[in-house]
């Protein structure tokens, strides 16, 4: 054989292991060895009997350059993970295990690649090798206790073509009244003839040998049968070599003749090749396929953004300007690194490692494998999504919730994630006590039941997006991306609520929390020191982490005043200032970062949180901030929201989208649409969004609708069901009850989004909800806050900017100099500088310093805080809250 790199080819089977070292290309394995394997043993001793297999041929001074291993399905092929079940017990020990980890841990050979294959893509593979095959398109079957199956175009295996199963196999194609694989199998062989003879007999060798008439025409059946089968699919695939192996060939002179004679002319046209070393060819395929299996995520584009990602250390500086990484600093120790979560988890003997959605497990799994490797210990890892339900049937349970192909608008999917999920699969996750730790581990392992240290990994919202725009991630429940809005869509409608739920519940539990969002220099804490941090920040002002996205309408504003965002981004349209869904907050402790979601503090005490609105909203937090940047951008759409009882029966949210516009800034000629003129007719509006829409031509807007002129700290209402749109030049701060996807688009000035695809117009929804009746003089009286002044002091005051009685929050701001006591009432309040350089924030001995443009939160069971104005000139402070008869 040649010297230099080697690589092993192995076959395992019910009762025995197969394997062989592989030479030259159409040579025989070398070095072939066997041995007894038990498939209903231990998983310890099973991948011990496959590890010790593996060892033994690996012997010698040659590299071993890959190892080929086939084994029987179900199975994770890709990632080398074990689904096999309901197979008689066989496997069923190793079901979820990852079988390549485990593997790799007791044979030594990290940097060996390994691939599990199917045998029937593994025998086609090596016959097509051994049998120095020139077909130009092959049909491979096996034919034993199942039909396997595999196909080749031009000595290359396919996985989908247009010409073959779905599936890519014929085992769970139709045949007769049952399944291609319930009649080409062993069972149907002996079931069959015990019928025909009323004889049980243990083999298919003894049919084959008693020289019976009931044998004779049990195999003639089969064979018939099988031509039948096979002849459509020769047909439509235009085989030209249909090549045969496995046990059953054997009896080929007893079946064989029918089965030519059921294909007809076809079997003067297609050559067909038996193999009696079906054993050979699958142990050199398993072989060949890992040798030329070259696929690596190393180098995988794994987020697409121009954000960075948050730093692993806080910074000390304050560089007096808006600061997009705020941290609260704990007083607790954060970690950073696999290394030391390794050493934490080492002596433990069941580990479960649960996490949100959007997590990169793999690559999670496969650094903190490395990191215990030091540890010398025998490791068995368990993913979790084995017990995941099929996909089709995933799709079908929440397809209520996505409304079709909508690229927007779905329904909020009310089940656990426990729906996505095999109770029974789950049931068969059993770590096997022979094993130094058991890892459990996947978004959901906590549902298997098994009871060990539970670790859980966060990764914010932002990330999981970048990381859906990069197709590292898929949904929950799904093998394959999608198109990005179709993706958001069901993270928002489906995936966030059923997770964010589990998350909620596993609190109390989690032994260790983890910051995921760095996959290569993760951070994490211990849980009980979590829970604490989170009870202090519940009691004293602190800042949600925000983030910046670009849009087709954006601007330059925040590029100009926010020094740290990437300035080579095309535009800043919106800031997550304070988008609760979607932000995180971040925990400093010995100098390092921790994220995780704002949602943590609503599960931890939202009565501490949010007060006297603790019993209307829950863990729904009320209040959203965010910036609307158009400055040298453009007009935002024509658009509206939902009324409440339409938000509930149509998207299923429990409040709907009642906004303001306060200006931040503006320039000179900024303005903003909002109402109706007083003449609106709505058909004749209709016929004008419609006929724009689908003629391309730009709508005459001011015909239907009002423009007012903006001013810096003017408040524009914006309740449900009112026309409305920012113009250009606006720096907007929006205040707004918090869902934020909800927006009705009716006229978008023409232009398609920045992915150069149209942008999503909802004509008919905003015609279902629009109130014609906010128009002439109704706006400006009603739709335009009138500020009052409510008390005076020396260097200050306290100004109410009344909101809409549609609005559930009521604003104010606060000018002044040196400093002001604000009770917080039993109410969360949720505030921002929106004049001035700098302010210091204290209460019950706790302080912060804010910044121009920063928004912050100041929790209900703060009681009361003090704001210092530490710049020149007066400072501005606007605060929102639940209005106390809106509870």
């Amino acid at each position: 054989m040649r010297t230099g790199n080697r690589k092993i080819g192995m076959d395992v089977g019910g009762s025995h292991i197969s394997a062989a070292v592989i030479g030259h290309t159409g040579e025989d394995p070398v070095r072939k060895i066997r041995t007894v394997l038990d498939s209903h043993d231990s998983a310890n001793n099973i991948v011990t009997a496959i590890s010790n297999c593996i060892k033994e041929l690996s012997t010698g001074e040659d590299e071993v350059e890959a190892v080929g291993i086939a084994f029987p399905g179900p199975f994770d092929y890709e990632k080398g993970i074990c689904a096999v079940v309901n197979v008689g017990g066989k496997f069923e020990k190793t079901f979820g295990l990852h079988m390549e980890q485990a593997i790799k841990d007791r044979t030594g050979l990290y940097n060996t690649r390994f691939k599990f294959s199917n045998d029937a893509h593994c025998f086609a593979a090596g016959a097509y090798d051994l049998h120095r095959l020139t077909s130009k398109r092959t049909v491979f079957i096996t034919l034993g206790t199942g039909f396997g199956s595999a196909f080749m175009k031009e000595g290359v295996l396919l996985e989908t073509h247009a010409d073959i199963p779905a599936s890519g196999a014929f085992y769970d194609q139709d045949c007769c009244d049952a399944k291609a694989d319930d009649y080409f199998s062993t069972r149907w062989l002996l079931n069959t003839y015990t019928q025909i003879s009323g004889v049980t007999i243990a083999s298919v060798k003894e049919i084959a040998e008693s020289g019976t008439d009931s044998a004779y025409a049990v195999m003639r059946q089969y064979g018939e049968n099988m031509g039948r089968f096979l002849l459509p699919w020769l047909q439509k695939f235009q085989c030209d070599e249909l090549v045969i192996g496995g046990n059953i060939t054997k009896a080929f002179s007893l079946f064989g003749p029918s089965l030519k004679e059921a294909i007809g002319h076809l079997a003067d046209k297609i050559n067909i090749v038996l193999c009696d070393d079906t054993e050979n060819c699958i142990i050199t395929g398993a072989a060949i396929i890992a040798g030329n299996d070259k696929h690596s995520n190393s180098n995988k584009i794994m987020r697409k953004t121009s954000q960075e990602l948050l730093p692993l250390t806080a910074s000390a500086k304050d560089t007096g300007v808006y600061n997009i990484y705020p941290s609260f600093p704990s007083g607790e120790k954060v970690y950073q690194g696999f290394d030391t979560l390794a050493a934490e988890i080492r002596n433990e003997k069941i580990v479960i490692i649960d996490g949100y959605g959007g997590v990169l497990w793999e690559q999670f799994r496969e650094q903190l494998a490395t990191a215990l490797q030091v540890e010398n210990k025998k490791i068995c890892w368990y993913d979790i999504n084995t017990c995941l339900k099929p996909v089709a049937e995933i799709e079908a349970m929440i397809a209520g919730s996505l409304n079709g192909d909508d690229p927007v608008f779905g329904k909020r999917y009310t089940g656990d994630l426990l729906d996505f999920f095999d109770e029974k699969k789950l049931t068969l996750i059993a770590p096997d006590p022979a094993t130094d730790i058991s890892i459990v581990y996947g978004t959901g392992a906590a549902l298997a039941g098994i009871k060990g240290k539970l670790l859980y990994a966060d990764v914010p919202k932002n990330e999981i997006q970048y990381r859906m725009r990069a197709d590292s991630i898929t949904n929950l429940g799904a093998n394959e991306t999608a198109e990005n809005t179709q993706m958001y869509k069901r993270f928002y409608f489906v995936d966030w609520p059923v997770l964010s739920k589990h998350k909620a519940k596993l609190l109390p539990h989690i032994d260790y929390i983890i910051d995921e969002q760095r996959i290569n220099a993760i951070t994490w804490m211990k849980g009980d020191v979590f829970r604490s941090t989170l009870g202090q920040m519940l009691e004293q002002p602190f800042r949600a982490r925000p983030w910046f996205e670009a849009g087709v309408w954006g601007g330059d504003w925040m590029k100009q005043h926010i020094p740290q965002l990437n300035q080579s981004e095309v535009n800043y349209a919106w800031s997550f200032e304070l988008i609760t869904p979607e932000n995180g907050i971040v925990l400093e402790g010995g100098n390092n970062l921790l994220e995780v979601s704002f949602d943590y503090l609503l599960y931890a005490d939202n009565k501490k949180l949010l007060g006297k609105a603790a019993e209307r909203f829950g863990t729904e937090f009320p209040i959203r901030f965010d910036f609307l940047d158009t400055f040298d951008g453009g007009n935002l759409s024509i658009q509206c929201h939902p009324r409440p009882a339409y938000a509930k029966e149509h998207f299923g949210e429990n409040f709907t989208q009642d906004e303001t516009y306060y200006i931040l800034d503006c320039d000179e000629d900024a303005t903003v649409y909002l109402g109706f003129q007083d003449q609106i007719d709505p058909e004749a509006f209709k016929t004008a969004l419609l006929e724009a829409q689908e003629s391309g031509v730009e709508m005459e807007v001011e015909k239907y609708v009002q423009k007012f002129q903006a001013h810096k700290h003017d408040l524009f209402l914006i309740p449900n069901g009112t026309i409305h749109a920012s113009g250009k030049n606006n720096m907007v701060l929006e205040i707004s009850s918090t869902p934020y996807i909800f927006t009705f688009k009716k006229y978008d000035w023409q232009r398609p989004g920045l992915n150069g695809q149209p942008r999503p117009i909802n004509i008919e929804h905003a015609m279902n909800n629009l109130y014609f009746d906010r128009k002439g003089d109704y706006v400006a009286d009603k739709l335009i806050s009138h500020p009052v002044v409510e008390e005076e002091w020396d260097g200050g005051r306290k100004i109410k900017l009344p909101t809409h009685e549609e609005h559930f929050y009521c604003v104010y701001r606060y000018e002044f100099s040196g400093s002001i006591s604000i009770p917080t009432n039993n109410q969360c309040h949720v505030c921002m500088l929106v004049e001035g350089e700098k302010i210091a924030v204290s209460s019950d001995g706790h302080a912060s310093a804010f910044h121009y443009a920063e928004t912050f939160v100041v929790p209900a069971a703060a009681g009361s805080y003090q704001i210092t104005n530490k710049g020149n000139g007066k400072a501005f402070v606007v605060v929102a809250h639940v209005k106390d008869d809106h509870c």
